[in-house]
């Protein structure tokens, strides 16, 4: 029981601003924090145990958005949504990317999201905002999600050697949209045999 008490002190002590955050890698594209979308407090926080195993991906069967603007004002309605109508404590994607190119922070690096159950507490959630069921998403979504997940590992948050799904594979949902999913076949790291 100490140690839980331990890690979790550690936890919202870094997690704190009081201490200065190391630079991101070069890897990394542009991440908005929570602030800079109006995110709501979180009704409650729980921390995941680093480096994470699992990245699923999402996609968020909304709209797309192509400008920061609009891309925060579809966060804020979502965040509404699960919290509101769901009940969850906080937005359930751990990051989203939107049309612009940017990754918004949802919960976070280090956070138990509410997107996929049974792997929450195991996995990094990342939504790509929009319907991707017969359509892509656009190359800078492509792109800044792939450039994302690098960021991760060399941050240390994702594990050197984790294992990337679709949410389809692990719940019975047609996440990320059929094109999408066909599309992260071929990225690094897929598995078609996610872990139970």
């Amino acid at each position: 029981m100490r140690n839980i008490v331990v890690f979790v002190f550690l936890c919202v002590l870094f997690d704190s601003p009081i201490f200065a955050k190391s630079p991101l890698p070069s890897i990394c594209p542009e991440i908005a924090n929570r602030a800079r979308w109006g995110a709501r407090t979180p009704l409650e926080v729980d921390y995941a145990i680093i480096p994470v195993e699992n990245v699923i991906i999402h996609h968020t069967v909304t709209p797309g958005c192509s400008t920061e603007n609009e891309c925060a004002s579809l966060l804020r309605n979502m965040q509404n949504f699960h919290m509101e109508t769901l009940e969850f404590h906080d937005i359930g994607y751990n990051f989203l990317v939107g049309g612009d190119g940017i990754v918004y922070e949802g919960a976070g690096w280090h956070k138990v999201g509410a997107h996929t159950r049974k792997y929450n507490t195991r996995s990094l959630g990342l939504a790509i905002i929009g319907n991707f069921t017969s359509d892509l998403p656009n190359k800078k979504q492509i792109q800044s999600a792939k450039d994302f997940i690098q960021c991760g590992v060399e941050m240390g948050e994702l594990d050197i050697n984790y294992k990337l799904f679709g949410a389809r594979q692990v719940s019975s949902t047609a996440s990320p949209g059929l094109k999408l999913y066909r599309e992260i076949q071929n990225w690094p790291h897929f598995t078609g045999t996610p872990p139970n």
